[in-house]
């Protein structure tokens, strides 16, 4: 399964969004595939629900992977440690 994020990815709409995701997890399968090339900001809540999600999707079975993530994502996950967590290959 694949789902796409764009716009703004904060306090506010992480709130909004963390259901959604969470089911995503569970019904997915195998594979869930987020796709963060339409996101234009992303603060900690927003890399804190990335990290939740992929905790969602572990214990569901599921791998997730991360697809178009846009340097205004990845340079906060390198400061904060996450992309160690979250993008396993270096990206």
């Amino acid at each position: 399964m694949t789902a796409s994020l764009g716009g703004e990815l904060d306090f506010h709409t992480s709130k909004q969004i963390g259901p959604r995701l969470m089911q995503f997890a569970r019904s997915s399968g195998r594979e869930f595939t987020l796709d963060l090339s339409g996101l234009t900001f992303c603060d900690s809540s927003g890399i804190d629900l990335l990290l939740r999600t992929h905790q969602w999707c572990a214990a569901c079975g599921t791998r997730l992977t991360l697809a178009g993530v846009p340097r205004l994502v990845a340079e906060p996950m390198r400061v904060l440690g996450a992309d160690r967590v979250l993008l396993p290959s270096g990206r």
